[in-house]
Order: C-alpha cells, then structure tokens, then sequence
C-alpha cells in the first residue's frame, strides 16, 4: 500500500513501493503528472524517484492538508495507460582505457573479457527512471545482471564529464565533472546538460537509452551552461574575492525532477531583509561572503546594507555596523578586515542599491556552483571583476541611515542545539537510532560546505545509527541523512535532490541562519520538535 510521510513542516514523501519496477516507477511519475496538472496553490516542487515522489510546498498546514487529500484522491484513480510515444537516444561512447579506468578490473571480478564487457553493455536497453544526484543525471535501469558492481570503496575526487558508470544494477552519465564513486567503464562526447537549453537535460525521465561503441578524443572540457554579460551600471571592482564570495538571490524552485535543487541564500530571510532596507525587490541578487570577505572599490555613488555574521566591513577606513544602510560614494573601498568565527558566523550577506545585476539562468541570479551557472559567470568572484547593479527606485542618500536589527547574526557559542523534527516515513533508521542521533553531541568538520554540513560524532558513534544504504528517493533542505559511517550530514541550499540514505530527520526551516553560521570545529546537538512547533517558531521568525 502506498505511505504518505511529513518531511518536516515543507514537504510529503509518498512512498509507492520498495524495488526497482518500471511500473512502479510508472505509477510515481503518473502521480506526479496529475498533481502537476491539479495546480494546488503553495505546492513547489515535486521530486520523482525510483519509487517514491517527494512533494514539496509552503509549510503551511492549510497547504499539506490540501496536498494530502489530492494525493489521497488520486492514488485511488486507476492507473492510467503506459506512455507509448517514449524518446529514444542512443549515445556514443569510448569504453576502456583513460575514459573507463575500472573496465579492466570489472570485467576481470566477473571472468569477462573488455570486449564482452563492451558487448553486454551497448548490446541493451535502458530505462530512465529519474533524475537526481546532480542535474541532469539520469539513474538508468536495464543493466545486464552479469555487469552488476558494487561502488568503489573510496570515491573518486574528480569525475570528468560525460563518464559512464556502474553501481549495482544501474548505469549512468555523469553531465558534470564532480567527485563519484561509481565503476567508470566509457565516456562520451554527448553534453548531457546544458542550462541554456530549452530543456537543459538531455536524459529525460521514460527515455529509452541505448549506447554505441565508438572511439573519440576529447576536447579540453569547457565550463557548460550559460553566462551572457550583465546589464546595468557599473558598481564595483573586485580588489581582492575573499575565500568564497558569490552571487546569491531567492534560488530557482522548479527544478529538482530534472536533479536541479533550488539552491540561492544559505540564509534567504536576511538576503531579502536587506534587500528591502534599500528599496530593493527581496529577490534581488547580493554578495554571500564565506569565511573572509572581499575587498571592492566603488565604480559609482550608491549604498550598501550589510547582514549576517560581523567580519569587520569598512568604508575607507570607517567601521559600517551590520544591519544599517550606509552610503558609498565612487572610488572609496569596501573592505571586511576579520575573518568567521564562532561567535561571529560563518557567512555575511552585502546587498547594493538596485541589487547586483546578472542574468536569469532558469528564472534565478544566484550562483550554481556544482554546475558553474548562473551568478557571475557561474562561479566565485576573482581579483579584477566588475559588479554592476541594476536600477534603483531610490537615489542612494535617501537608502542610506536605515536600520534593521533582524539582519544581525547574534553569535554562536562553541556548542549550539538545532532543532529537528523526526521521519518517520519508509525510509527512517527507526525509533532506537533517531534517540541515540538526539543524544549525541556532533562535531561540524572542515568538509562542510553549500551541498551539506557534515558532522562527526564526539566520541564514538552510536552503533544503532549504522544503516545500509535505501533505494534513493527525494530529500529536502535541512534533511539530516545518515550514512553507513555514523556521521550524519544536514542538507544546504545547493543539496543533492534525492539520497539513499536513511533520513532521521530535518532541521526546522527557523534554524536555517543558524545553520548557515556555523564554523568547522562547533559542537551541535539537536532537540527534538514537533512539525507545528516548526510551523509557529518560522512564523515568529518571518514577523519579525
């Protein structure tokens, strides 16, 4: 029978089965057309899997009951006819050697020669189940049960784009460079994913995919996607990037059937706040600064609005409170001169009059990192950029002089509590490894970044949260997922849409700027909530 399950207070998993079934995942995208096709109000996105849907809305309860009931009414129509018209794409592919560095040692595990190996591979017929991981990457059933590999033990740091792998019963592409671990046996020169498309992935969900053998060279590999030049006045140029400074705005909700998360501000709340204390629309791009800021020099008079952690921002010389629009005249600088702590943060946020101007890449500004689009040239800000800015409605003296203590990241204690609602969907570890999770105390570690905040136990990790790996499903940010080493790792804004580890849980949607704020080394503990405390706790945060 199919389970409906809260993921937290913003989101429903329904759960229609348990294996991998074309016709069960016949039925998870049957459903998703029809509640696309229902147009409920405050519904966002919905995330097929192999055989679960994840259903993502506002957070209110009038939404989920909505939603709820239409999931509920639709699971009972009858199932509809199979979709007869599927694509079919066959995709080129040079097997072996630099391009499939694990087909010898593949098809030595399994008493094969390459060329049998070869033969097997392209001599079937795959199904798009979904997309996730990554955009554009599409899990494909129909590998031959003679292929079937397990990951390797220790994944790869870098992945070139275009590589065909094995894990388990499934084959793959990767559309973007990025660490791995599945068995890489080819790539192709076919590029799978591009934002600038009509339809920026190749592979869609129902596809028929079969792959050819064939012998290339590749070119040297070119950032994908699409960074047209952005309009607007000249702002500022960029003396000197700090560690991590890019561009952010609200995201791009909508895309997560294609692997896309919503991405945008790690802290959106004090990004539209601050856009607001200028005059700006809230979706207006700004400056998110990681770790140590920038140093910039004013192009033309304007304003600025800081939130966020405190990292000592100046203006020629003079300290600029956060949370106060302050006015900066052409050819001063902007500098921050302190670096995060744990008492300041993590991250601060510099909005500009107008806010930063950069192209709509899949209706957002903000800066994609994993996939380098969108922001300022799909990437980080470097020593000798030019930001420009879009028009404002205010000159810059009547912005400047406004205040708004709500933007100012209060500081952090070397141990913060996080509270977290508990799944209690297909896919939950169970009672016994949640309460060892909310009983153990976490240390934040240095591979934290944007995707998620990795955490290692202080002390040894409880042995009741070792858990295999799930058929992968839909996962949202603040998910807290639960890996086969005990650590567990809380969701960011630019988070893998689905997973197949055990969720215990996720963060509530109030806690997101703490969150965000937090440094390597912080201890974290969680406390447990229920879904209409969350809902009340973000209501409170969103009035203020």
């Amino acid at each position: 029978m199919p389970k409906i399950a809260s993921m937290g207070e913003q989101a429903l998993l329904v759960t229609l089965g348990h294996g991998l079934s074309p016709a069960t995942n016949s039925r998870v995208h049957l459903l998703a057309a029809r509640l696309r096709g229902r147009d409920i109000h405050g519904v966002i996105d919905l995330t097929p899997a192999y055989a679960a849907l994840l259903c993502r809305f506002d957070g209110s309860e009038l939404v989920e009951r909505q939603l709820r009931e239409a999931i509920e009414a639709e699971l009972e129509q009858r199932a509809g006819a199979p979709d007869s018209t599927k694509r079919k794409i066959e995709l080129p592919v040079s097997y072996g050697g630099e391009h499939g560095p694990d087909l010898a040692e593949l098809a030595a595990e399994h008493n094969l020669t390459q060329e049998e190996v070869i033969t097997l591979h392209t001599g079937a017929k795959y199904h798009v189940y979904f997309l996730g991981f990554m955009p554009g990457f599409a899990y494909l059933g129909g590998l031959p049960e003679r292929l079937a590999a397990p990951r390797l033990a220790t994944p790869r740091l870098r992945v070139p784009a275009g590589s065909v792998g094995i894990a388990g019963l499934q084959t793959g592409v990767y559309p973007l460079a990025s660490p791995g671990g599945w068995r890489i046996i080819g790539r192709t020169p076919v590029q799978m994913w591009d934002a600038g498309r009509e339809s920026p992935s190749l592979l869609l969900p129902g596809d028929e995919v079969r792959f050819r053998s064939t012998q290339w060279e590749p070119a040297p590999e070119t950032i994908l996607g699409i960074n047209p030049a952005p309009e607007g006045a000249p702002a500022f140029e960029v003396l000197m990037p700090g560690v991590l400074t890019t561009l952010q705005d609200l995201g791009r909700p909508g895309y997560a059937a294609l692997g896309l998360s919503a991405g945008g501000a790690m802290d959106p709340k004090c990004a539209a706040r601050l856009n607001r204390l200028l005059g700006n629309p809230p979706d207006a791009a700004v400056l998110e600064v990681t770790w140590s800021g920038p140093s910039l020099r004013a192009r033309n008079t304007t304003a600025i609005a800081l939130g966020g952690a405190d990292l000592g921002c100046t203006v020629d010389g003079r300290p600029v409170p956060v949370g106060v629009s302050w006015l900066v005249r052409a050819g001063t600088d902007v500098q921050f001169t302190r670096q995060a702590g744990h008492w300041s943060g993590a991250r601060a946020y510099l909005a500009v009059l107008g806010g930063f101007a950069a192209p709509r890449v899949l209706g957002s500004r903000s800066t994609y990192l994993p996939a380098a689009f969108g922001g300022h040239e799909g990437r980080a800000l470097r020593a000798g950029d030019l930001l420009r800015a879009q028009a404002a409605l205010r000159t810059p003296g009547e912005a400047a002089g406004k205040r708004d203590g709500n933007v100012v990241f209060k500081g952090g204690d070397d141990s913060v509590t996080l509270r977290v609602m508990r799944y209690e969907g297909e896919q939950s570890p169970g009672e016994t490894a949640f309460r060892g999770f909310v009983q153990s105390e976490f240390t934040v570690t240095t591979q934290s970044n944007r995707m998620g905040t990795r955490l290692a136990p202080v002390g040894r990790p409880n042995a009741a949260c070792r858990q295999p790996e799930l058929l992968s499903f839909g996962v949202v940010r603040g998910a807290v997922q639960l890996p086969p080493d005990g650590c567990p790792v809380v969701l960011n804004a630019d988070h893998q849409t689905t997973g197949g580890y055990p969720l215990l849980g996720v963060t509530a949607r109030a806690d997101w700027p703490l969150l965000s704020s937090l440094m390597p080394g912080q201890r974290i503990r969680f406390e447990e909530i229920s879904i209409e405390r969350a809902r009340l706790l973000l209501e409170r945060e969103m009035s203020l």
